[in-house]
């Protein structure tokens, strides 16, 4: 009996230390490139869910800069998305402070952000209306095909 228990103490001894971790890295998809370039197609109603993602593009420039990629990236706005864009609007305020620190956040890395003209037609938005920062563009698809034809990856974001 002694001899399973001390057997069982060695296990859980030996099983329960801990492992090195590991550092995550993209090496393996980025090995060769000194640059990406990348147009994410953002299409959400809700603010929370566009925080996410901004956060999402946020840390994942930070991350391809850390590996000694050169990131360019655009945040390509459609949809009902535009009404979470609009200065001034009614709803919760701390919700859209948040909000607005991202986009400053993203404008401070050098992110494009568009806001599709169309779309601000379609929900009577002026482009003055938008937080600082946000460029209005005639038509995000028009932005969706011309940067991808010249190399920018297509990231869906919805």
């Amino acid at each position: 009996m002694r001899f399973i228990a001390i057997i069982i103490f060695s296990s859980i001894t030996f099983f329960g230390q801990s492992q090195p971790v590991q550092a995550l890295d993209d090496a393996e998809a980025l090995s060769g490139l000194t640059s990406v370039r990348a147009i994410y197609d953002i299409r959400t109603k809700d603010e929370k869910a566009l925080q996410f993602i901004f956060t999402v593009i946020r840390d994942t420039y930070d991350e391809t800069v850390q590996q000694d990629v050169k990131a360019r990236y655009i945040a390509s706005m459609r949809g009902p998305t535009i009404k979470l864009l609009v200065r001034g609007r009614h709803g919760d305020a701390e919700l859209q402070e948040k909000t607005v620190a991202l986009i400053k956040e993203l404008n401070q890395r050098g992110i494009r952000l568009e806001a599709c003209g169309y779309a601000l037609n379609l929900f009577g938005v002026e482009p003055e209306d938008l937080y600082e920062g946000i460029v209005s563009v005639g038509n995000s698809l028009n932005s969706l095909i011309g940067y991808q034809i010249k190399g920018y990856s297509l990231i869906p974001m919805n």
